[in-house]
């Protein structure tokens, strides 16, 4: 009697620990919950640089605006997305696995930018031509 009650207990157990990870209904896949956030936290980045430069735009309706194109781009619901993130918050060993995600592709994409030589540095300007001594002049 003892053992079948173990073997019950492991075997509620292990179906406890394999449905702890599965993801409901209605709730995004965290590679796909991952892309929106990612491109929501540069919507939000290009809109504050654009707050930065044009203070008369409001900052809520902006992001608004950015963050339903974003939903658009991956075709997601605002609702949709809330109750994902709502989901994601509560279980916060998902989260992080994503969060962490994220982090590492925008820190990847800024480095990838960060790379490029810049050309403009290397054009004349005026400032950088050779001066020309009186020796030299006329000499040719």
């Amino acid at each position: 009697m003892r053992t079948v009650l173990m073997i019950i207990g492991v075997l509620i157990f292990v179906n406890s620990c394999s449905n702890k990870n599965k993801i409901p209904e209605g709730v995004m896949q965290p590679k796909k919950m991952q892309a929106v956030l990612t491109d929501i936290l540069i919507a939000e980045t290009i809109n504050g640089e654009r707050m930065g430069k044009d203070t008369a735009l409001k900052l809520p309706i902006e992001n608004a605006s950015y963050f339903l194109k974003v939903f658009q781009l991956h075709q997601v619901t605002k609702d949709e997305f809330n109750t994902s993130y709502r989901f994601y918050l509560k279980r916060p060993d998902l989260f992080k696995v994503i969060t962490d995600s994220v982090s590492s592709i925008i820190n990847r994409r800024n480095i990838q930018l960060t790379a490029i030589p810049d050309t403009i540095k290397n054009k004349p300007n005026g400032h950088n031509f050779k001066k020309v001594t009186g020796k030299s002049r006329g000499q040719y």
